[in-house]
C-alpha cells in the first residue's frame, strides 16, 4: 500500500474521537470526554465538506452487499459522488481539526490508537483523495485499492452483524429513513431524529456522541434559564435537576435511548422559553 497520511483520514479521526471519549469517559474524566464531543460536533457540522466526506466514507466502510455487480456500482456512484467535494476546502477543515485534536486535546498518543479496520480505512481514503483528482495512484494502484474495497464491500457477515449490514445498504437505509422522517419528523426535534437516525443505522458510537451533546446542550440551558428565573420555588429545584441531568451516562442501550430523548425533550421546552 502507498504511503498513507492517517492525520488526514477522516474515518480515522472520527474513530478516533469517538474512541478518545469513550475512554476519557469510562476513566471517569468527564471534562476530557466532552472536550473530544466538543470537537466533533464542531468539526463534523451539517454543512461541512468534512462531514460529506465522513458520510461517504462511512457507507463504503459499513456496506455489505451480496453480489459484486453492486458492489462495482457502489463504487462508480461513490467515484460520481467525489466530485462534488470541495477538495480545497476539506483541506482547510481538516487543518483545522488535527489543530484542535493537538492543541485542545493535547495527548501523544491520540493518533496511535489502534484502529483493528486500518487497512480497508486506508484504502478507502486514498481513494476518495484519487477520485477527487489528487494524483497519487498509479493506474494499477487505482485498480488494487478498488478491487480491494469491492471485496470488503461483498464480504460475509454472520450472526450478530447481519443486521448492521442489512441497516448500512444504502438502497434500504435511504428508504427506511425517508419513512421514518415522514412519520415523526414534524413531532421530534432535531436532535432526537439525529440520535434515532444513528440507531436505525446502527452507529452506536455516534448515537453516543449525540446524546452526550445533548446532555451537555441541556445543562448549559439550565443555567440560562435559571438566571433570568424569579420564582423561588422552581429555584429550589434546579439542583436535583441540573444532578439528574449530570448523572445520566449515555451508552448503546435502549433505555439510555429513551432518557436521551426525553432529555432533548427538555432541552427544546428549555430553548423556547
Amino acid at each position: 500500500m502507498a504511503k498513507h497520511n492517517k492525520k488526514r483520514n477522516v474515518g480515522l479521526l472520527h474513530e478516533q474521537l469517538i474512541r478518545h471519549a469513550s475512554r476519557m469517559t469510562v476513566e471517569g474524566n468527564v471534562e476530557k470526554a466532552q472536550e473530544s464531543i466538543d470537537v466533533v460536533t464542531r468539526h463534523f457540522g451539517k454543512n461541512s465538506e468534512m462531514l460529506k466526506e465522513f458520510r461517504l466514507f462511512s457507507s463504503l466502510i459499513h456496506t455489505c452487499v451480496s453480489s459484486e455487480d453492486l458492489a462495482l456500482r457502489i463504487v462508480a456512484e461513490s467515484r460520481r459522488a467525489c466530485v462534488d467535494h470541495d477538495a480545497s476546502k476539506l483541506r482547510h477543515e481538516k487543518s483545522l481539526l488535527i489543530k484542535d485534536i493537538n492543541h485542545l486535546l493535547n495527548e501523544e498518543s491520540f493518533y496511535d490508537q489502534r484502529i483493528p479496520d486500518y487497512k480497508i480505512f486506508a484504502t478507502v481514503q486514498a481513494l476518495l483523495n484519487e477520485w477527487r483528482g489528487a494524483s497519487r495512484l498509479t493506474p494499477a494502484e487505482i485498480v488494487q485499492y478498488e478491487t480491494r474495497l469491492v471485496k470488503h464491500l461483498t464480504r460475509s457477515e454472520t450472526g450478530s452483524n447481519l443486521q448492521k449490514s442489512e441497516n448500512a445498504n444504502p438502497l434500504v437505509l435511504n428508504i427506511m429513513i425517508e419513512k421514518f422522517n415522514k412519520k415523526y419528523g414534524k413531532t421530534l426535534t432535531e436532535d432526537q431524529r439525529k440520535i434515532l437516525e444513528c440507531r436505525l443505522m446502527n452507529k452506536n458510537s455516534e448515537a453516543v456522541v449525540l446524546m452526550e451533546s445533548v446532555k451537555s446542550k441541556t445543562l448549559d440551558s439550565i443555567d440560562r434559564f435559571y438566571e433570568s428565573l424569579d420564582n423561588d420555588y422552581l429555584k429550589k429545584k434546579k439542583e436535583v435537576l441540573v444532578e439528574r441531568v449530570s448523572n445520566f451516562q449515555p451508552d448503546e442501550t435502549d433505555e439510555s435511548v429513551a432518557k436521551a430523548l426525553s432529555l432533548a425533550n427538555l432541552l427544546a421546552e428549555l430553548e423556547a422559553e
